[in-house]
């Protein structure tokens, strides 16, 4: 699990902050990234919609990626001051939400569904910031794949 959180650290820069599409249309080339996107339509007044694009491709993937790698820390450097130990309940109580609000796959499939429908309009190109953001999702995919809840409690120091 150490190896795909560092992993997934390491192509989540790239994943926000690389093109994601590159859009040919009329002779004007556009680029955005899926920060950019985001701010954009909350610029447009969808706020909600801009917030929970944040949310669900930025903000709790960098959260859970962390929180993963606090837990493996925290066993793997068998901290047991109550300190490391409130905040390694506190992080195994808020995983599942934490994983619930994560949902990278939406937004893989959300890329080719625009690709497919804009082809006909335009030249549309996928970014290096695609191939980041996809392998982002499979890292997190394994990653949580590989992460057991139960056995993470079994290292609660009940004394």
């Amino acid at each position: 699990m150490l190896a795909l959180c560092l992993a997934a650290l390491i192509i989540f820069i790239p994943a926000n902050l690389l093109p994601v599409l590159e859009i040919h249309f009329l002779g004007s080339i556009r680029t955005t990234t899926v920060i950019e996107a985001a701010i954009a339509v909350w610029a447009q007044g969808y706020w909600v919609v801009g917030l929970a694009v944040l949310v669900a491709a930025v903000i709790a993937p960098a959260v859970l990626i962390l929180s993963i790698l606090t837990q493996v820390i925290i066993v793997k450097l068998k901290l047991q001051r109550s300190f490391w130990q409130r905040i390694y309940t506190s992080l195994l109580k808020n995983q599942g939400l934490i994983a619930q609000m994560t949902m990278l796959e939406i937004y893989v499939i959300s890329f080719l569904v625009s690709a497919f429908q804009l082809s006909d309009f335009s030249d549309v190109y996928f970014g290096m910031g695609t191939f980041s953001f996809t392998m982002l999702f499979v890292i997190i995919l394994f990653l949580q794949r590989e992460y057991n809840l139960e056995h993470m409690w079994s290292y609660v120091d009940e004394h």
